[in-house]
């Protein structure tokens, strides 16, 4: 009978949590540049396009270790 491996169950959560802040971040810059792309409004863009990179930036630390890598 093989052994059960164990698992990294918070070190998991938090890679796919990573994961998720980057797609939201990467469809918050895309969102931003189809609504405000010829508009008078360039300071909501930049604050949202800003908003989009921070999430992406967070998410890109989180997932960083991938819990599954052998090491």
């Amino acid at each position: 009978m093989a052994k059960k491996k164990k698992v990294n169950w918070s070190g998991w959560i938090r890679y796919y949590i990573g994961r998720a802040l980057q797609i939201f971040g990467m469809l918050l810059v895309t969102w931003a540049m189809f609504m405000f792309f010829g508009s008078s409004q360039m300071r909501h863009m930049l604050a949202v396009t800003g908003g989009g990179a921070a999430f992406f930036v967070v998410g890109w630390l989180l997932s960083k270790d991938d819990p599954g890598k052998k090491r």
